[in-house]
């Protein structure tokens, strides 16, 4: 045992790196470590498995128990690391060991997080040892608890734990290939493929019996790599160093050419980003690859970012003589808008046509000063549409047939010039050969667009399609008569998915806000369908891109080369290499720019805050109800107890509870402690939102806002447990303190009263606009609908109506608006039958509200485009943006202003890249986004075939009751869940619902509510359509049991079930449906 004692000393980081101390504190004898240490070691390991690793090796050392290191030894062997034993029962080893195999998974670590299933290979990587038991339980949890990319990173934790490099590496590639990844395994090491391909390899020579590599703790810390000569196919390690393939040694070698030990991380003469390697911590860094395409990589660069002030001057676009005060942060005042014709002047105010969409407020030129115009009520104007000469400089590029990006200010008439391109594209083609297709992420948005064309171009059929339309999915059908198609890009998805449509039968298509064309977004799945007709197919009559935006943003990059390379990334996603901005014309353009003023007011405490107080007292004894139940629950102690927030308002918390939810759910078999275990986290939940409203509410909001959401426990207490009933007097309790606080004169919230304060002298003083608008955003829908109310009946005592505007509902049971009450509500407001807006982050984007000249963030904070783009609502002429919120989003609110300033300097840069250079890293950005695609739609066919039909059963999340066998459920129109099984009537309750609504797919209606009859949980909706009542679940009440294996899973959305559900046509079901005349029947 000599060897062993050496042998940790000489590698102690390598050991401390692999070894996972849970794996073996139990493992140990209690002569050596002691009971109480080993509760206290299972904490630490929770927080870190390698502190509490080396804490075990400190105990070994100081141990004068005899054969410790024999015991040590026997825990290796018994907790599957035979890698260590081997390394550690060896002669020491001279030399320096680099694990190529590592480096290069890592270099792949991206691609392989966004497509690789980890439960696709568990069971392959098992068998070869590569994982173990324990191993496979804990990255299954994750994946169920947190999904598939959350769970790569856990295996790539795991991965070089057990085996030597080039043993679980091969295996690791073994298992990529049996699960039908066979094109990443390519990218990854093509010469493996190739043996892979003809059956070349053999298994059982992979694992020699002599130690294959030699070892430098240095090398495992968590330190920067470099990348060093070896000079051969071999690592430059000791004696015994891995013999590399042909093709992954070259990986290696070609990246060394490039910048011969350059330190990982930093940024070649050619702006791309070089490797960065960062095993198991920054495992959301990007990597490049000389021969496939590089993505953002993170580098930790705090760049010096140049005065703000200094930045707009360089931009040109601010003239200080109109900046009432100079001293003043002004980076995020330039984009008010004022609304003008091309050749109005900012002063004309009787001319102002108000036809601003997305930040693109352009009008005609009316020769007629006395007519009064309203929006789009324009008629068509009978002479040629012009532009001014800025608007002309945007449309340049596009006018030449060339993809392009039209990028520029809020209010600088974008809009306008993509209808002038339109115009002139159409006009230019031969009859029948040109279609448009103009996109855009939002109803109301498309809609609004959609009327500007059809107003100005009455020559040319246009078409809008919503969700709502029957003939969303029809879009071949209307191809011949119509000329412009105005629709979500998700719509333009579907039909492609369908194939009854191509991207050839269109020759122009249009992108607003398309700085979204990022990550997994709809213009982006549908850009990437686009790069690989072009770069796969070679598809030549592709359409003509061209994106708009006011701001390409910047992303989640550190420094300006990052900034640089993630707006490459959205050039190289729209297939462009050239930006249309404003250059020649930066004068015209100021003219036309109104510049609001900008306040920043810091949130108040209540002196005293009994409401907080309260609930947060009421959430300790919740909480302790839970531990006590969870005593004897092994699966759920430690995320009770240890892993528990400290701070109860918090993001941390509400994602806490979640994750206590789901473990309830599916591993906790005792059908009584999962119930009240999941009614506690509902508590806690509904609690934690609580907190958050009141810091921006009045305690009867708060009251109104519990009152609401415990609706359903009270409706159902007639179910509850004896522990349920003890949680519910909880609850009731603080009520009834909350009717006595809401009494205290101290306990008002000073910030609605500075709100509403505010927006009172604002919209009523002398000399203010009497047509003036305001627009107050907020974060959460909840806060949303409540502060409306509340506005609305302090404001209305002065004629000033409230109204709320919130996005759509994204589930059953969301209170969301409908695309038409969206569409109202901006009528309204532009009318000045509403004279403030609260509206959630669906307001900030592209909304044609050209009055508004007041804007107020409340407590809400977004990205840099967000600031941009809310500060554009502030359109008319000496306009006002204050930003209320507290330490925390004033903090965030300056990092957007730094990050804006960040992409101006990017943009410029993007300019001054040598033009070959930006088409070789467009190249390399776009072979990535290929590769993705190809990969999403072979994972998508291997999920769809590999799915059983009918061999699972639902059962209830919260009581474990039975509810349904596959078998009796059937998909209707691609979205309803619907039973059709005859005994489900009996295990449920049915009650009124309390907001009937249309549903935006085919005008079905809500009717009923499911709900459990023994638990009284929500399951879902009773739908009517066509005279047919419809039993609709929501598989996030369910828990799912395969009835081969007995297996339990969860999942939040129907698509991710593993199963296969048959599709059916209602027709088909009339005979097991019951119609609508019998709703007399669904009574509670």
């Amino acid at each position: 045992m000599e060897n062993i004692e050496a042998n940790l000393k000489r590698y102690r980081p390598l050991v401390v790196s692999l070894l996972k101390a849970t794996d073996i504190v139990l493992r140990l004898p209690i002569e050596i470590i002691a009971i109480e240490k080993r509760s206290e070691l299972n904490q630490l390991a929770a927080t870190s498995q390698a502190l509490a690793t080396a804490n075990i090796l400190d105990i070994l050392d100081k141990s004068t128990e005899p054969g410790k290191w024999q015991a040590f030894s026997e825990a290796l062997y018994s907790a599957e690391y035979p890698y260590l034993l081997e390394i550690l029962k060896s002669m020491p080893m001279m030399g320096k060991h680099e694990d190529y195999h590592l480096k290069l998974i890592h270099v792949f670590a991206h691609e392989l997080q966004q497509c690789v299933v980890p439960m696709h290979i568990l069971s392959y990587l098992q068998s070869k040892g590569v994982i173990s038991q324990g191993d496979v339980q804990e990255i299954t949890a994750r994946q169920l608890n947190f999904g598939p990319q959350f769970a790569f990173l856990l295996l790539l934790d795991l991965l070089p734990r057990r085996k030597r490099p080039e043993i679980w590496y091969r295996h690791f590639l073994e298992g990529l290939l049996e699960q039908g990844y066979a094109d990443l395994v390519q990218q990854i090491d093509p010469d493996f493929f190739s043996e892979q391909k003809l059956g070349s390899f053999d298994t059982d020579k992979t694992e020699p019996s002599g130690s294959s590599a030699s070892w430098d703790g240095d090398e495992h810390g968590d330190v920067e790599m470099t990348l060093e000569d070896s000079g051969s196919g071999y690592n430059s390690g000791g004696d015994l160093a891995v013999p590399l393939s042909s093709s992954l040694q070259d990986t290696m070698d070609s990246s060394k050419t490039i910048n011969r030990k350059r330190k990982i991380g930093n940024s070649g003469s050619d702006g791309r980003p070089h490797v960065m390697v960062s095993p198991f911590k920054d495992t959301q860094s990007h990597s490049y690859k000389p021969d496939s395409s590089p993505t953002e990589c993170k580098i930790s660069i705090s760049p010096k970012v140049k005065d703000t002030e200094e930045m707009v001057q360089d931009r040109n676009i601010l003239d200080e003589k109109k900046c009432a005060d100079p001293d003043k942060d002004v980076i995020g005042n330039r984009f008010g808008d004022q609304v003008l014709g091309p050749y109005e002047s900012a002063s004309d105010d009787t001319k102002d046509l108000n036809l601003s969409e997305s930040g693109t407020d352009v009008a005609f030129e009316n020769n007629s000063s006395d007519e009064d115009t309203s929006d789009f009520q324009l008629k068509a104007d009978t002479n040629p549409l012009q532009l001014r000469k800025y608007q002309l400089e945007l449309a340049e590029i596009a006018l030449h047939g060339e993809n392009t990006i039209i990028c520029a200010e809020t209010g600088s008439g974008k809009t306008w010039v993509a209808l002038y391109v339109v115009k002139n594209h159409l006009e230019s083609a031969s009859s029948g050969k040109k279609k448009v297709v103009f996109m855009a992420r939002t109803i109301p948005l498309i809609t609004q667009q959609q009327q500007l064309f059809q107003e100005q171009l009455p020559n040319y059929t246009t078409k809008l399609l919503t969700g709502e339309s029957e003939l969303s999915m029809a879009l071949h059908m209307l191809l011949p008569d119509c000329d412009i198609f105005f629709l979500t890009p998700q719509i333009l998805v579907n039909n492609l998915d369908k194939q009854t449509v191509s991207l050839s039968d269109f020759s122009l298509m249009i992108l607003d806000e398309c700085h979204h064309t990022r990550k997994d977004e709809s213009y982006n799945r549908l850009m990437r369908k686009y790069l690989v007709a072009k770069v796969k197919n070679n598809v030549s009559n592709l359409p003509q891109i061209l994106g708009l935006t006011a701001s390409m943003g910047v992303g989640k990059s550190k420094s300006d080369n990052d900034a640089l390379d993630y707006i490459v990334s959205i050039m190289a996603n729209l297939d462009t290499s050239k930006l249309s901005t404003v250059e020649k014309n930066k004068e015209e353009l100021k003219e036309f720019i109104s510049i609001p003023e900008e306040e920043t007011v810091k949130l108040k405490d209540r002196p005293t805050d009994l409401c907080k107080r309260r609930i947060m007292q009421a959430m300790c004894d919740v909480q302790d109800k839970l531990e006590d139940k969870c005593l004897f629950e092994s699966s759920l102690m430690e995320v009770v107890t240890a892993k528990r927030p400290k701070d109860l308002n918090s993001l941390q918390y509400m994602q806490w509870t979640k994750t206590i939810e789901k473990i309830a759910a599916s591993e906790v078999e005792n059908s009584e402690t999962s119930r009240f275990v999941i009614s506690c986290v509902k508590y806690l939940a509904i609690f934690n939102e609580a907190l958050e409203l009141n810091s921006l509410l009045g305690i009867s909001d708060v009251f109104k806002f519990l009152a609401n959401r415990f609706n359903p426990e009270n409706e159902h207490r007639s179910k509850h447990t004896e522990d349920e009933k003890a949680l519910f007097e909880i609850l009731k309790n603080v009520q009834k303190d909350l009717s006595v606080y809401n009494k205290k004169d101290d306990q008002v919230n000073p910030n609605l009263q500075m709100l509403s304060n505010t927006l009172r002298d604002m919209l009523l003083a002398e000399n203010v606009d009497p047509e003036s608008r305001a627009l107050v955003f907020v974060e959460a829908r909840v806060t949303c609908i409540a502060l409306a109310n509340y506005l609305d009946s302090v404001l209305g005592r002065d004629s000033l109506h409230v109204h709320k505007l919130t996005g759509k509902a994204s589930t059953l049971e969301d209170d969301g608006m409908t695309e038409a009450e969206q569409t109202e509500t901006l009528e309204k407001f532009r009318s000045g039958e509403y004279t403030v807006l609260v509206s959630t982050s669906v307001g900030v984007e592209g909304i044609d509200i050209p009055d508004c000249n007041i804007v107020l963030s409340y407590n809400y904070a977004g990205n840099e485009i967000t600031k941009l783009q809310m500060t554009g609502r502030a359109r008319k002429k000496g306009g006002k943006k204050i930003i209320i919120g507290n330490e925390k989003k004033l903090d965030k609110d300056k990092l957007n202003t730094l990050k804006m300033a960040m992409m101006y300097r990017a943009l410029e840069s993007v300019k001054k890249i040598n033009p070959s250079s930006l088409q070789r890293k467009i190249k390399l950005f776009q072979k990535d986004e290929i590769m993705k695609e190809e990969v999403r739609e072979r994972i998508l066919k291997n999920q769809i075939g590999s799915k059983k039909r009918g061999k699972f059963r639902l059962c209830c999340k919260k009581c474990k009751i039975e509810v349904v066998d596959g078998e009796d459920l059937c998909v209707v129109k691609d979205s309803f869940h619907i039973v059709i099984g005859k005994e489900f009537r009996k295990l449920i309750d049915i009650r009124c619902h309390k907001k009937p609504k249309r549903k935006n797919i085919d005008g079905y209606i809500k009717t009923k509510k499911i709900h459990c009859k023994k638990c009284g949980l929500d399951w879902g909706v009773y739908f009517v359509y066509s005279s047919l009542l419809l039993p609709t679940l929501k598989i996030e009440s369910f828990i799912i049991r395969n009835m081969e294996n007995g297996a339990i899973s969860t999942c939040e959305q129907w698509q991710a079930l593993p199963f296969d559900i048959e599709h059916r046509e209602l027709a088909d079901l009339a005979d097991l449906l019951e119609v609508s005349s019998q709703t007399s029947e669904l009574t509670p």
